[in-house]
């Protein structure tokens, strides 16, 4: 589910920057300082670029957990490769690493489709601007929030014993 909501924001930030192309002047505001105002220009098809950018993000976020299948190597878990986990083990984890990914996925994606929309309208505006510390915050705070959150959920998978009981031995 969460893949599919990722894939609808990328479809959305698709037909925001595909219906209001036409309608942009031929600069529009490309960075913005701290502050949220505008101090660099461009052509308003660098938007495509950042299209681009959060597909790749939501390509890598939703890789993980094929990569951490097929070659759990690769993938690290705060101090630990998943590969250092026993086969039982990662199979309690492969679904947490989904879940994690996929959420992280959700959170850029909303990033991205907000921060296209704040730069179109700010493209109309006289002095454009933007909002920048409540996306940035948000970003920033989710991700740090849902990873730490998901590593401590792995966390407690690996130690849960084979029969998906508490790793204390004790029967619950």
């Amino acid at each position: 589910m969460l893949q599919l909501i990722s894939l609808l924001m990328v479809v959305y930030s698709y037909f925001l920057i595909r219906t209001n192309l036409p309608k942009l002047p031929r600069s529009i505001p490309t960075h913005f300082n701290a502050a949220g105002v505008a101090d660099g220009w461009g052509s308003p098809d660098t938007l495509w670029i950042l299209l681009v950018v959060q597909i790749l993000t939501s390509v890598g976020f939703l890789a993980v957990p094929y990569l951490g299948q097929r070659f759990p190597q690769t993938v690290n878990l705060g101090l630990r490769k998943l590969s250092d986990y026993s086969p039982e083990q990662r199979i309690r984890i492969l679904p947490l690493l989904g879940e994690m990914m996929g959420f992280l996925s959700v959170g850029t994606n909303m990033f991205f489709a907000f921060l296209l929309h704040e730069i179109i309208q700010a493209a109309a505006q006289p002095i454009p601007r933007i909002h920048v510390l409540l996306p940035l915050g948000l970003l920033l705070g989710g991700a740090l929030g849902i990873t730490l959150y998901y590593l401590d959920r792995i966390r407690r998978a690996a130690k849960a014993d084979a029969a998906g009981g508490p790793s204390n031995g004790l029967k619950s």
